[in-house]
């Protein structure tokens, strides 16, 4: 039998987690005030675990907190974004060249996930691709016993994600995308360091954002 204490921890988690996949999935807009009240009748539950996930999520950078004035969604921080794309860039080439250079078998779930992938990319569905696009590196890692530095990678990837929905919005993201993907499996079965290395260096993007200009162009509201 669940708690009264647990029920309550699982809501508020609840709370947190659903508003957090708003906003890194863009379903509440970056620059957009938060209403609280419309929270409340939203979702059912009283304001204490509304503002307790507010407050987790302004620590986690994605809200800001105005006294008197209001809470906001966070714009898109291109530095902080950046940032976090270069620290999974180095780690991840480290750990999928390691990968690369043993021909690992890395299995079928990777071939299902692929599958997925491109069912995604055919209904345009960008959102369950970023799902599976999150899915497909934590594999790769796991295939390296490193679920644990993914893990810590995901925590943070919030902030990539809402880019990444911007630039998978633009025509023929999702296919390139896609593409990388499977040629990043077929170069680690083969053990084709070099040519890993080359996707690699582009499918991270960590130096210049893909379509930068691109999406500030058409986004300009959205970013700081």
């Amino acid at each position: 039998m669940i708690s009264k204490h647990n029920a309550s921890r699982t809501k508020k988690f609840d709370v947190y987690k659903s508003l957090k996949n708003s906003i890194q999935f863009l379903e509440i807009k970056p620059g957009s005030l938060i209403n609280e009240a419309e929270l409340v009748a939203k979702m059912g539950v009283s304001r204490t675990p509304i503002r307790e996930a507010l407050i987790r999520l302004s620590d986690e950078m994605l809200v800001d907190i105005f006294p008197q004035r209001g809470t906001y969604v966070s714009k898109i921080d291109i530095k902080l974004v950046k940032e976090m794309a270069y620290m999974r860039h180095v780690i991840e080439t480290d750990i999928l060249m390691n990968l690369c250079k043993e021909k690992a078998d890395i299995g079928k779930l990777v071939d299902m996930n692929l599958h997925s992938m491109e069912y995604s990319v055919k209904t345009k569905d960008i959102i369950g691709y970023v799902k599976l696009d999150d899915e497909f590196h934590r594999l790769l890692f796991s295939y390296d016993n490193h679920e644990i530095i993914w893990d810590i990678i995901a925590s943070t990837r919030m902030h990539y994600v809402r880019i990444l929905m911007l630039d998978m919005s633009l025509p023929n993201s999702l296919e390139e995308s896609y593409q990388d993907h499977r040629l990043i499996v077929d170069y680690i079965r083969k053990g084709d360091k070099k040519s890993l290395q080359q996707i690699l260096d582009t499918h991270h993007d960590h130096d210049i954002m893909k379509r930068e200009e691109d999406i500030k162009k058409i986004h300009s509201e959205y970013f700081v």
